[in-house]
């Protein structure tokens, strides 16, 4: 059973205690008045004061058991939210997790894949996975290499099948084809 639930049923004996302790104190009270008015006293035969001589330790004690039931009760309905709170966050934070190691695998695929390329192939290629749709302009001031020496190796890589280009107004646009 959830410990909202739990807390519920606690507080609902909490209060029924409380009723039935102020309904012992109501009846005690009324015989005592009962009494006064028969007799026109409040003194018994032995000379007992019936004022005097009650005892109030049972309606202490059920007024103090009443509030520490309602008081659990409480702690518990909000230890119930503080539990799903905790929940949530386990979730977010296994779920980041999961997405960082598929990152961190991602990666170490993408170095080994490049381990197969020139120097500057590299370069080209780290920078496109950067900022993939990067403009071919762009790219050339990134990787510093020459205007013709960058177009003749995108045509290489885009021969091979690793990149592809589409036309951009004076430029052209360049993606990887196989994402990481």
């Amino acid at each position: 059973m959830r410990t909202k639930h739990i807390g519920l049923i606690i507080i609902l004996a909490g209060i029924l205690i409380g009723i039935l302790t102020v309904m012992m104190y109501l009846r005690e009270t009324k015989l005592i008045n009962e009494f006064v008015m028969e007799q026109g006293t409040c003194y018994l035969a032995d000379g007992t004061c019936l004022h005097e001589d009650r005892s109030y330790t049972p309606y202490i004690l059920g007024l103090i058991a009443t509030v520490g039931l309602f008081t659990l009760g409480i702690y518990l309905i909000l230890l119930d939210k503080t539990q799903k709170m905790l929940q949530e966050q386990h979730k977010e934070i296994s779920h980041a997790l999961k997405e960082a190691k598929i990152e961190v695998k991602q990666k170490d695929e993408f170095k080994a894949y490049l381990s197969a390329f020139s120097e500057d192939e590299q370069k080209v290629l780290l920078a496109v996975r950067e900022q993939d749709g990067i403009q071919q302009s762009t790219l050339r001031y990134r990787t510093g290499m020459g205007k013709a020496a960058l177009s003749l190796m995108l045509k290489s890589l885009e021969e091979r099948g690793i990149i592809t280009k589409k036309v951009a107004g004076k430029t052209n646009k360049v993606y990887l084809r196989k994402k990481f």
